[in-house]
């Protein structure tokens, strides 16, 4: 390096005369690598590690780049290209966030530049097909405020409405945006053009910052609640970590209801008294008003939130408003872990053990992961809370690999709610062919006749869960993903993985026969039954057709949280985290839905979505009450929940897994080969692994498969997969092999694709 100095409010590198090490924005395994420039004259002095650049590559004149280091080539400088540009003033990367793209790209086995990507704003990259931008606006603010009052005096008999501008300006210490402020004063712009030519206002471009909150102000400040003595103990250990500034894992294992959110307000105040700031993951959007408003409450326009039902404008500006240090408190979804905020203290992850935590594209990423990455390099805190961990964290926990804290209490000493489990085998002997049994019929009727709230919970959204020809045995399937399609009204046959719709038909298509009949059930079913049989409810439904629109989750949870509704219908996001203390009653309609697919996780999701939605009833004054319906009431999963008995459950759980040598007692890596062509597939994953068997051998890897994955076929694509099994980094090791061979042998048409630590098997 021919000269460089070190940047201490930066912790980067300004460099003249060097080479730069730089990664391009292009998602091919060839140029998965770093390239090297020099920097021009006109840049010298100005160019940072962690800048975004303009550099020619190839036949390609300009393409965007980013800087993760300097030093030499290994070839003479001036058989090297330079720089082009600066694409920003600033770095938008960080030394610790290059480190930790470098850490996800070895763990993940993805390529370096998603990894880098995924800290940047959105829609930045010149190659993306939508971008954004900043917006500018014409704001306008008074020349002299104290002198204001008296021109207003002198126009308010000849010029009203230049007075009634000056007015709302006196009335507003903030410049104000200039069509904002016409429309206040009820005024042309003519008008405003007067004022600004006689001086008093002035009127200049401002950049406009897109709010997600649509002018809705932070609620009423609040104190923050009196804790328990568990909480109060919780917080101590938590506090201690952040104070020690090293980083810190933590396991907050609290029972619903335990206050671990208040738990989580409390460690963010005292992270941002160290002038730190803090990032809280959700798992949910549906999570995010309710959490939004209540964390809002205490540490009002400082708040930042980040997911993916806002425009790509407003996550543009929040990017760049936590970005430039103004708000130093992010909520958000599992993206929100990359968000740049500036001296990170603290992050949570509520609801820790939720799938939704995985990304399911490249890079798949688990935010659990990479927010421990990011404390170990930032010096942060990170606390995990659940009432039913993950079975991996809970046995790290107990093996010291980080610190664990207990609420086995509800606040106030409110009691968890009763659970009673229903044999829907018994109901169908009794001649009760209803989605409800009679139990939970009974006690949804009393409950809506005292005026109080229920849950309703069924893991499938749709009418039916398949159609059936009782003549033939036909079940209308996806031509594009061999599954069946699920009834939707009004007569309306959808794919849950492509989407594809189709028209019910009026016959069977393969015999003719008259009997195509819809079995199972899913929430709009529900909802209509309940709108059927109970004449007191008033029922809405939240589930992925009904929040598809931007805002919808909001305008659910408000309403139902208002009493506008008694009865909510819902799949798994009515399960996690929301606060009604007006439900007194949670219904289970089928707790079966997870447990019988071809996953080793299975039991420990029916365990966790059980425990979770029982985990609604009873949290105010009134006790809460739980019915599961079910065709396995004996197995320990649902024996478990129903007794509100995690250490039941992780027990039997982990001598399945250690049996069975399924995580934590290994790490799983899944690769899936995907093509249009059916043999191309086949003979791609068969030779692959036929070819990695000596690799998998001397790795101490047990590879099954490879085999048909248990969805064949999705989205007109045939798939096949093989399963890893062994120690971390020789698991990871052995699918970076295959990757590799993989793209050697350049097979046309056939996509493999690496899943470490997959959270699903289908």
């Amino acid at each position: 390096m021919d000269a460089a100095r070190s940047s201490p409010d930066q912790g980067c590198f300004f460099v003249t005369g060097t080479v730069c090490e730089v990664i391009v924005d292009l998602h091919v395994p060839d140029v998965d690598r770093v390239f090297h420039y020099t920097v021009p004259p006109e840049l010298e002095g100005r160019v940072r590690l962690g800048h975004r650049v303009l550099v020619p590559f190839g036949h390609r004149p300009r393409v965007e780049g980013y800087i993760i280091g300097f030093g030499p080539a290994g070839v003479p400088r001036d058989r090297l290209k330079s720089i082009l540009a600066l694409l920003d003033e600033e770095p938008l990367l960080t030394p610790a966030q290059i480190e930790v793209a470098r850490w996800m790209r070895d763990r993940y086995v993805c390529p370096l530049v998603q990894a880098l990507q995924c800290f940047l704003p959105p829609g930045s990259r010149l190659r993306s097909g939508r971008t954004a931008r900043a917006l500018r606006q014409k704001v306008a603010r008074l020349a002299d405020p104290p002198a204001a009052g008296a021109a207003r005096e002198a126009l308010a008999r000849r010029a009203p409405k230049q007075a009634a501008i000056i007015q709302v300006l006196l009335e507003n210490e903030a410049p104000l945006p200039s069509a904002e402020l016409l429309r206040r004063a009820q005024a042309p712009r003519s008008a405003l053009h007067a004022v600004v030519q006689k001086g008093i206002v002035i009127e200049e471009e401002q950049t406009a910052r897109r709010d997600p909150f649509h002018g809705r102000p932070a609620p009423h400040a609040r104190r923050p609640h009196a804790l328990t003595e568990d909480q109060q103990r919780a917080l101590s250990r938590i506090r201690e970590a952040l104070r020690g500034g090293e980083p810190r894992r933590v396991l907050l294992q609290g029972v619903t209801g335990s206050g671990k959110t208040e738990v989580y307000l409390q460690a963010m105040a005292e992270a941002l008294a160290q002038g730190r700031g803090a990032i809280l993951l959700i798992p949910e959007i549906a999570l995010t008003p309710q959490t939004v408003a209540y964390f809002r409450a205490h540490f009002r326009e400082r708040v930042a939130v980040l997911h993916s039902r806002l425009s790509l404008g407003e996550r543009y500006d929040q990017w760049w408003r936590i970005f430039e240090g103004e708000l130093p408190v992010v909520i958000g979804a599992r993206s929100a872990v990359f968000a740049p905020v500036k001296k990170l203290g603290l992050i949570i992850l509520d609801e820790e053990h939720e799938t939704s935590y995985k990304q399911e594209e490249s890079p798949r990423y688990h935010a659990r992961d990479v927010a421990w990455a990011r404390a170990q390099r930032e010096g942060a805190v990170l606390i995990m809370g659940s009432a039913t961990p993950a079975v991996e964290v809970r046995w790290a926990a107990e093996a010291g690999e980080a610190l664990w804290l207990s609420l086995p209490r509800r606040v106030h000493r409110r009691p968890l709610p009763r659970v009673e489990t229903v044999d829907l085998r018994g109901e169908l002997l009794a001649g009760n062919r209803s989605m409800f049994s009679r139990t939970l019929s009974e006690k949804l009727e009393a409950a809506l006749d005292r005026g109080e709230q229920a849950v309703l919970f069924m893991n499938r959204r749709g009418m039916a869960s398949f159609l059936l020809c009782r003549e033939c045995g036909y079940v209308p399937r996806c031509t594009q993903c061999e599954v069946s399609l699920t009834l939707h009204d009004p007569g309306i046959l959808r794919c849950h993985y492509c989407d594809a719709a189709h028209r019910l038909p009026e016959a069977c298509p393969q015999c003719g026969g008259p009997y195509l009949r819809p079995f199972g059930g899913g929430t709009q079913r529900i909802e209509q039954e309940v709108k059927r049989l109970f004449p007191k409810a008033r029922p809405v439904r939240m589930d992925v057709d009904t929040t598809a629109r931007k805002g919808a989750h909001e305008r659910i949870v408000e309403a139902f949280a208002a009493g506008r509704f008694n009865v909510l219908v819902g799949t798994q996001m009515v399960a996690k985290g929301l606060h009604f203390p007006g439900v007194t009653l949670v219904g289970v309609v089928s707790a079966d839905t997870a447990l019988n697919l071809p996953d080793f996780r299975a039991a420990e999701r029916t365990f966790q979505l059980l425990s979770q939605v029982a985990g609604r009833a009873g949290r105010g004054e009134r006790a809460g009450e739980v019915v599961i319906q079910t065709y396995a009431p004996d197995h320990y999963a649902i024996r478990a929940a129903a007794a509100h008995d995690y250490e039941g459950f992780y027990r039997a759980e982990l001598a399945y897994r250690r049996r069975t040598g399924y995580p934590p007692f290994s790490t799983l890596v899944r690769l899936v080969w995907s093509g249009e062509g059916e043999e191309e597939v086949v003979r791609a994953a068969q030779a692959a692994g036929a070819a990695a068997a000596g690799d998998l051998r001397s790795l101490g890897v047990e590879a099954l498969g490879p085999s048909p994955a248990p969805l064949s076929r999705l989205q007109g694509r045939y798939r096949w997969h093989l399963i890893l099994k062994g120690e971390g980094e020789p698991a990871i090791e052995a699918a970076r092999r295959i990757k590799e061979a993989h793209e050697a042998t350049g097979s046309s048409g056939v996509r493999l694709t690496v899943d470490v630590d997959p959270v699903g098997m289908l």
